[in-house]
């Protein structure tokens, strides 16, 4: 019986990730301000996201054995106005691809950063 049990979760106990990563953005243009450092806390389970100060679900969250993507819409990006955002994070490089999508004008902004698991002894100061 307890055999059956375990078979039944394993699937999720395999499949679902748990993420708690510091991103540093070291593409940035010196024409706009960009990010420097942000957060990437990411619960495949419950599909909660949290990036920087902003916590939403994401509608979507694929897992891959090279990537993790996800995608969220109707998410209070801009004032006044609601946007979408697609991330997609690179298992082996660690670099991660954010795109932004405001929704009145469906104007593109992206971000890349390079992310490394959070370790609170690697903060600077």
């Amino acid at each position: 019986m307890h055999f059956f049990i375990i078979m039944l979760f394993f699937p999720f106990i395999i499949y679902g990730v748990e993420l708690n990563l510091i991103c540093t953005n070291n593409y940035s243009s010196y024409k706009h301000v960009d990010v420097k450092d942000v957060f990437l806390l990411l619960n495949s389970d419950s599909k909660k996201i949290s990036l920087g100060g902003l916590t939403f679900f994401a509608d979507d969250i694929s897992i891959t054995k090279s990537n993790i993507s996800w995608t969220a819409s109707d998410i209070n990006l801009y004032p006044e106005s609601n946007g979408k955002i697609s991330g997609i994070i690179g298992r082996y490089s660690g670099e991660l691809v954010l795109n932004f999508v405001k929704n009145d004008d469906n104007n593109l902004s992206s971000l890349v950063f390079d992310c490394r698991k959070f370790e609170m002894k690697g903060r600077k100061f």
